[in-house]
């Protein structure tokens, strides 16, 4: 199997994760590289969709509520309606992720609220009146140690 990302370019990957404004220079200083090559891999890797530079929101750091929802789609539901419910969890407000996954549940869902009982309101919003879900589980966030907020809108696409 090849492998899709070189040890070039999980270094500058991972130099970004620790400072996402680290300028191509910086990154070329400490990896051994020109500002120009660490400019084109890292160029190269956004346009092919597989770098996003965003900024990371810590609810727990500024009081939020936020959980994890667990959903498990009823296996007979048309693709259509569940591309449309995917879209509609992508397009709230209050969802920091969503996640296709295996093992029990299909998605995984990340949500947020000024408190638990905002929290509880969005996350009943996007479940009720869903024909598509057949079970979910509601898990509370407490701290976050490590996590990711970037909509993959294309992921849709490759259904």
């Amino acid at each position: 199997m090849k492998k899709r990302l070189s040890k070039t370019d999980w270094q500058i990957i991972r130099l970004l994760k620790e400072n996402a404004r680290m300028s191509d220079a910086e990154i070329g200083r400490r990896i051994g590289l020109s500002k120009s090559a660490v400019r084109w891999r890292r160029i190269n890797l956004q346009k092919k969709g597989c770098l996003f530079i965003s900024a990371y929101l810590r609810f727990d750091k500024l009081g939020y509520s936020y959980a994890f929802v667990l959903i498990k789609l009823k296996p007979e539901t048309p693709k259509n309606q569940i591309i449309a419910f995917k879209k509609k969890l992508m397009e709230n407000e209050n969802t920091f992720e969503v996640y296709e996954i295996w093992g029990g549940y299909d998605l995984l869902i990340g949500m947020f609220g000024e408190d638990v009982s905002d929290l509880r309101k969005s996350v009943e919003e996007v479940i009720q009146g869903e024909s598509c879900i057949h079970d979910y589980r509601i898990l509370f966030g407490v701290k976050t140690l490590k996590g990711l907020e970037v909509p993959f809108k294309d992921a849709l696409s490759e259904l």
